[in-house]
């Protein structure tokens, strides 16, 4: 049973097992559309899940438009105003799963638009340039 209610306009985009370097043990991680959500299981017997920390998307770093969310192999590093969170997912292809569902979510577009915005940009640059 989870521990967090989900607002009206909230859904959950992904769920999974990490352990990370700022928290001990395995944790449950809930990502939602406005909140990543940390939990874990306790008990031997009777398993409940315990809130460890819930964390706002918008208080992930943005630099450059950039949201700073980095994945290099099975690991995500990501820079919230208060702390750099540093988890560890079951494989490279799940971290990089997670990470582009939650830029995808922090910036409310999606890889093909931001890919398309880029190459808008670079065009319009080409075309400004003189000559």
């Amino acid at each position: 049973m989870a521990n967090f209610d989900l607002h009206s306009d909230e859904v959950v985009l992904y769920e999974g097992a990490v352990t990370s370097k700022n928290y001990k043990g395995a944790l449950l991680l809930t990502l939602t559309s406005q909140k990543l959500i940390l939990e874990r299981e306790k008990g031997i017997f009777k398993k409940e899940r315990e809130l460890v920390e819930i964390i706002a998307l918008d208080s992930v770093k943005i630099f450059n438009d950039v949201a700073q969310i980095k994945h290099k192999g099975d690991m995500v590093e990501i820079q919230t105003i208060t702390a750099n969170i540093t988890l560890t997912l079951s494989g490279m292809l799940e971290a990089r799963k997670f990470a582009g569902t939650m830029v995808d979510a922090i910036t409310g577009t999606t890889l093909a638009q931001r890919s398309s915005e880029k190459i808008k940009g670079a065009l319009g640059v080409v075309d400004d340039t003189p000559g």
